[in-house]
C-alpha cells in the first residue's frame, strides 16, 4: 500500500494526485449527466444534450492538464506577466459588441463569454489561472522576499491585477471577484506579508463590500433572500427552498430519476446547484464520497505542497490548490444556504466548459509542481 501511494512517473508527477483529479472529474460526468438529462429533454429534446458538450470539453481538459503538468515552470515564471495582460485583454474584449455575449436576467445583463463562431468561454475562469501564475510570481522575487514589503515595488502588480478584477466585477461576477481576492490574501500571508496589516488592509474593503450589496438591487435582494429563503419561496428563494427539498428527498440512497421532485423543477441545478441534485439522485451516500474525494485530492496535492522550497513552485501550487478550495467551500456554502448565492461553480461537477478545463488546468499545475517535492 505505501508503494502504490507514492507512485510517480519518470520526471517525478505524482500519480496518485493526478488519479484523484481524474477520479473527481470523471465523477464529475457521471452525476452531471443525472442532474441535467431531464432538463436536456424539456427544454432541447435530447436528453444527452449537456453531457455531450460536458465530456468533449473534459477530453479538451485532459490537453490543458497535461501541458500545464508538462510546461516548464521556469518558463510559466518568466512569462505569468505576459499571460496576466493576455487575460486582462481577453477580460476587456468582452465588452466589445459582437465579440463579447451575455445574457439578461430579471433584473440585470451579465457580459460574461466570449463568443468565436459557435465556440464561447469565460475569460474569468482563465483568469482565475493567470492571477495565481503572476501573484505566484511577484511574490517569490527575491527582492519581495528578503525585505518589507514596499508599496511602490507593488505598484505596477496592483495595477495589473486591480484591472482584471475590476473588469471581472464589471461583468458583474461579484462572487468570482471576492473569491479570487480571498484566494491573493492568502498567498500574500503565505509569502510572510504580516498578519496584522493584511487584516488592516481587509477591514479597509469592508465599505467596498458594504457597497457591493447595497448599490446593485439584486445583490441586496439575493442577501435578503438568504436570510429567509422561504419567506421568498415563490420567487427569489425558490431555488434554495428546492435544494432543500432535493437533500431532504434524496435520502440514504437517492431516489429513482423519473420520481424526482427537483430534478425537474430546480432551474439550472446541472450548474452552481448540481449538489442537491446529486443527493437527489444518488443519495447522502453519494455526496459523501464526493466529499471523500475532495478532501483526499486536497490532502494529497497539500502534502506535496508541504515538500516544496522553490518559492515560485510552492506560490503556484498553495495558490491553485486554495483556488479550487475556496470555489468548492463557497458552491457547499451556498447550496446549504450557509452563504448567499453567487453563482460560483462546483469544480470538477458543474455543467460549463471554462469552469472544468480551468479546474483541470489547476490540477496540471499541481502536478508539475510534485515534480520538485521529496
Amino acid at each position: 500500500m505505501k508503494r502504490i501511494f507514492s507512485l510517480r512517473d519518470s520526471v517525478g508527477r505524482d500519480l496518485v494526485l493526478y488519479a484523484a483529479a481524474l477520479t473527481l472529474a470523471l465523477t464529475g460526468l457521471v452525476v452531471m449527466y443525472g442532474a441535467s438529462s431531464v432538463s436536456a429533454w424539456h427544454q432541447l429534446g435530447d436528453s444527452d444534450y449537456y453531457i455531450r458538450r460536458q465530456f468533449l470539453l473534459f477530453l479538451l481538459g485532459l490537453v490543458a492538464l497535461f501541458v500545464m503538468a508538462t510546461i516548464p515552470l521556469v518558463w510559466l515564471q518568466r512569462n505569468a506577466t505576459w499571460i496576466a495582460l493576455a487575460l486582462l485583454f481577453l477580460l476587456l474584449l468582452v465588452f466589445v459588441p459582437g465579440i463579447g455575449r451575455g445574457v439578461r436576467g430579471n433584473q440585470e445583463s451579465f457580459q460574461r463569454w466570449l463568443a468565436f463562431g459557435p465556440v464561447s468561454f469565460q475569460p474569468s475562469e482563465f483568469a482565475k489561472v493567470a492571477i495565481v501564475l503572476y501573484m505566484a510570481r511577484i511574490l517569490s522575487l527575491p527582492e519581495i522576499l528578503r525585505t518589507e514589503y514596499d508599496v511602490r515595488k507593488l505598484t505596477p502588480a496592483i495595477l495589473l491585477v486591480g484591472s482584471m478584477l475590476a473588469a471581472i466585477i464589471l461583468e458583474p461576477q461579484y462572487g468570482t471577484t471576492i473569491s479570487i481576492g480571498a484566494v491573493i490574501a492568502v498567498m500574500i500571508f503565505l509569502s510572510g506579508f504580516p498578519m496584522i496589516r493584511l487584516l488592516a488592509i481587509g477591514l479597509a474593503a469592508l465599505p467596498v463590500l458594504y457597497l457591493l450589496i447595497v448599490l446593485w438591487t439584486y445583490r441586496l435582494e439575493r442577501f435578503k433572500v438568504w436570510l429567509d429563503p422561504f419567506a421568498y419561496r415563490n420567487s427569489g428563494g425558490y431555488q434554495l427552498v428546492t435544494s432543500y427539498r432535493a437533500f431532504q428527498d434524496g435520502g440514504l440512497t437517492g431516489v429513482e430519476l423519473a420520481q424526482g421532485f427537483a430534478v425537474r423543477y430546480l432551474p439550472y441545478g446541472h450548474t452552481d446547484f448540481i449538489l442537491p441534485l446529486t443527493a437527489e439522485n444518488f443519495g447522502f451516500v453519494m455526496v459523501v464520497f464526493i466529499l471523500f474525494l475532495f478532501m483526499f485530492f486536497m490532502w494529497r496535492a497539500f502534502r506535496n505542497i508541504k515538500q516544496l522550497e522553490d518559492p515560485f513552485a510552492f506560490m503556484v501550487a498553495a495558490g491553485s490548490l486554495i483556488m479550487l478550495i475556496m470555489q468548492t467551500l463557497v458552491n457547499l456554502s451556498v447550496v446549504t444556504g450557509l452563504a448567499p448565492t453567487t453563482g460560483i461553480s462546483l469544480p470538477f461537477f458543474s455543467y460549463g466548459g471554462s469552469s472544468l478545463v480551468a479546474s483541470l488546468m489547476f490540477c496540471g499545475l499541481l502536478l508539475n509542481t510534485t515534480k520538485r517535492a521529496g
